[in-house]
C-alpha cells in the first residue's frame, strides 16, 4: 500500500511474522544482556518506509516526525542513523534513517512501529540487500 505525501511516498510494510519475532527472541536470549521482557526489545513489529526525494527531504521528514509525532500519538522513542555509520560493511552499503514511534491507542493498545526513511533511489537496493540480510541471518 502506497500513499503520496507531496514529493515523498509512504509505503506500508508487512507486519513482522510470529515466526520471525520468535527467532529474534531466541537470539536475544542467547546473547544475554537484555532486560526482560525480551519482547520489549522488538521495535519493528509494524513497519513502513518513507521514500524521499534526496537528503534534504529525508531531513525534513525526520524533523517533522520528531516535532509533530506526539500530536498524532506517534512520539519518537528511538532513532538509528545508518547514514552516520562510518563502516559501510556494517550496513552492506545500505543507508537509511530508522525512526521508531510509540503508538498509544484506545484501551490498553500500545505498540512500537518502525519508519524507515530513505532516498527513493535506494528502494530497489533495499530489496536486494534484504535478501542478503536473510541469508546472513540464517547462517548466524
Amino acid at each position: 500500500v502506497e500513499f503520496e505525501l507531496g514529493e515523498d511516498t509512504l509505503v506500508a510494510g508487512p507486519v513482522k511474522t510470529q515466526t520471525r519475532m520468535g527467532e529474534k527472541l531466541k537470539g536475544y536470549a542467547a546473547e544475554g544482556g537484555k532486560r526482560p521482557p525480551l519482547a520489549a526489545h522488538i521495535l519493528d513489529p509494524v513497519r513502513a518506509s518513507v521514500l524521499c526525494a534526496g537528503p534534504a527531504e529525508i531531513l525534513r521528514c525526520a524533523t517533522a516526525l520528531l516535532h509533530h509525532g506526539p500530536r498524532f500519538r506517534l512520539p519518537v522513542c528511538r532513532v538509528k542513523n545508518k547514514f552516520a555509520s562510518p563502516d559501510a560493511a556494517e550496513t552492506d552499503g545500505y543507508r537509511d534513517l530508522l525512526v521508531c514511534v510509540h503508538y498509544v491507542g484506545p484501551g490498553a493498545l500500545s505498540i512500537i512501529g518502525e519508519i524507515q526513511i530513505l532516498d527513493r533511489r535506494q528502494q530497489a537496493f533495499k530489496h536486494k540487500m534484504h535478501k542478503l540480510y536473510k541469508v546472513k541471518r540464517a547462517h548466524a
